[in-house]
């Protein structure tokens, strides 16, 4: 009867150990999942805290990069707004075409020292041409230093004026110079008034030129004629 009292005690004794292990396992495995639990919702706070931070940052730049977009269209406008009244005020203040051309005779004349007021008299003198009679055509053989022979002169206004004048003598296949000269480089064409002074100048052909002689106007175009020759094309105007 003992025995079998005794069986029966250790018997529970060892069911009750088995429990409080069980028991024990089992709060383990609680507090293990607990701590997880709330490990993965600090890992999940700090991210989302994270995140926000970093979303607000990004929303700040966008802002700025707004603010620059914004502005440097403004700019842009303001921009083209000044361009297109520079274009405008170009347009109305740069001279073109056949004034442009004149203001750059001017420019030149007063660069190369004509007195402003003289200058200013001569355009405020200008006028249409008045009175002119026809054109008059002449040639003569353009001197070179291979030839200073006869016909090399002519004049005009009753022998008021001579044109003479000097070229670069061509050259032949030989080397060697021709008695013509070659009018793809500068002439020097020569303006003589008589009892005056000499007017020279040195180009390639065309030439023109004007001067005034016994209150007439004389006007001339050099150009190149038949091999060797210039022509001389002459008109007269009153002046003023």
């Amino acid at each position: 009867m003992i025995l079998s009292y005794d069986s029966s005690r250790r018997y529970r004794r060892k069911a009750q150990e088995r429990r409080r292990r069980m028991m024990f396992i089992m709060a383990l495995f609680a507090g293990i999942f607990a701590l997880g639990y709330w490990l993965g919702g600090e890992v999940v706070r700090s991210s989302e805290i994270a995140f926000k931070q970093r979303a607000l940052k990004l929303q700040e730049e966008k802002d700025s990069l707004d603010m620059l977009v914004t502005e440097l269209r403004t700019k842009v406008q303001e921009t083209q707004m000044r361009y297109q009244q520079l274009e405008e005020r170009f347009q109305t203040e740069v001279p073109t075409g056949d004034l442009s051309s004149l203001t750059k005779l001017v420019e030149q004349q007063l660069t190369d020292g004509i007195d402003k007021d003289r200058l200013a008299f001569v355009i405020t003198s200008a006028r249409p041409p008045r009175n002119c009679a026809s054109p008059v055509t002449k040639r003569f053989i353009l001197p070179t230093p291979a030839y200073k022979g006869a016909d090399t002169v002519v004049s005009f206004a009753e022998g008021a004026i001579t044109i003479t004048g000097e070229g670069v003598s061509a050259i032949a296949e030989n080397g060697q110079p021709e008695a013509w000269f070659d009018p793809g480089k500068s002439v020097t064409i020569k303006f003589t008034i008589l009892g005056g002074a000499d007017t020279v100048k040195e180009q390639l052909l065309p030439i023109h030129h004007s001067m005034i002689v016994d209150g007439r106007e004389h006007r001339f175009t050099v150009a190149k004629g038949p091999r060797g020759f210039v022509t001389v094309t002459a008109d007269h105007c009153d002046y003023p």
